[in-house]
């Protein structure tokens, strides 16, 4: 799917080292460890796995959209559409393009989603037209005006128009991350096995050194080193190291705040490198419009982090 990942299996104990944590704190369960799976919360409501079946939930634990979808995992709502295995709903749950199902999509951003039809991936609109035809083996999301697509085997990069702006010649390629300025948006791809982050010319303001890359968001992204364990740390745009690798595993940052795996448990940092929020999870996800979903003993909730 050209996507980084974000998170891996973890196994023996290694102690880190941490800078003064003299604020951290356990964060306040919200909506309570009752759920097979939970994603992250967009447009006020969250995918929830309840059984073998999804729905959405909003942010005080009320079913919104009851269980309905049977797949591995669904999507979460973006510019007021989310995929459910096969199609795409409304924040109703009513069907939206009158039913038209494709085989696998990522969320609407910049009001184009990518879709598999046919085996094939293109990029529909908010109408559910086909706006750039399905030719691609794959595809991603737009951010700053262009999305990786994958064409013999190589991933370049698309404008909104289907203009290849970016030669294909990347084994995979990210999203450019969220930044303040667009001039320092970065885009994770692999090139002679490593990653670096390109820049929107297709320039690298990273040089390839990475054994994992993970997307930009609070102008920080997740990398990892040669070391399965105890090798991740953030850099910035410049690929300057802000926050020495020395975690386990590491998520994206949301909302000031990044999931971090230590020993054999999940806490959050700040973007100081802190622990913000003790490590008491078994898993966890970003912060998300004020909540972010954790696993405690198999079984997923929701913590507030004030």
């Amino acid at each position: 799917m050209g996507k980084f990942r974000f998170f891996m299996s973890l196994a023996l104990f290694v102690f880190v080292f941490f800078p003064a944590a003299a604020e951290a704190r356990e964060a306040r369960i919200v909506i309570d460890f009752q759920y097979g799976d939970a994603m992250p919360f967009s447009e006020g409501l969250a995918a929830v796995k309840s059984v073998d079946l999804w729905g959405y939930i909003d942010a005080t634990g009320k079913e919104i959209i009851p269980p309905t979808w049977k797949a591995p995992e669904v999507g979460r709502f973006s510019e007021g559409f989310a995929f459910t295995g096969n199609s795409f709903i409304d924040t109703t749950g009513q069907a939206a393009f009158d039913g038209r199902a494709f085989e696998r999509a990522h969320p609407f951003s910049e009001g184009l989603s990518a879709v598999q039809s046919g085996g094939q991936w293109g990029f529909i609109d908010t109408a559910g037209r086909f706006a750039i035809l399905p030719v691609y083996e794959d595809a991603g999301s737009f951010a700053f005006g262009l999305a990786p697509v994958r064409r013999n085997g190589l991933w370049g990069f698309v404008d909104k128009s289907g203009r290849l702006l970016i030669t294909p010649r990347y084994i995979r390629a990210g999203t450019f991350g969220a930044s303040a300025h667009e001039s320092q948006a970065r885009a994770a791809v692999e090139y002679d096995g490593k990653i670096g982050y390109i820049d929107k010319t297709g320039r690298f303001a990273v040089l390839p050194k990475y054994d994992e890359g993970g997307e930009f968001h609070d102008a920080l992204a997740p990398v990892r080193g040669s070391y399965h364990r105890g090798d991740w740390g953030y850099i910035d745009a410049s690929g300057r190291e802000l926050i020495p690798r020395r975690f386990n595993d590491a998520g994206v940052f949301g909302e000031g705040l990044a999931p971090v795996a230590t020993d054999a448990r999940w806490g959050y940092i700040d973007t100081k490198g802190r622990i913000a929020l003790e490590p008491f999870y078994d898993y966890a996800r970003p912060f998300s419009e004020g909540l972010a979903a954790v696993e405690r003993d198999g079984k997923w909730g929701y913590i507030r982090a004030k």
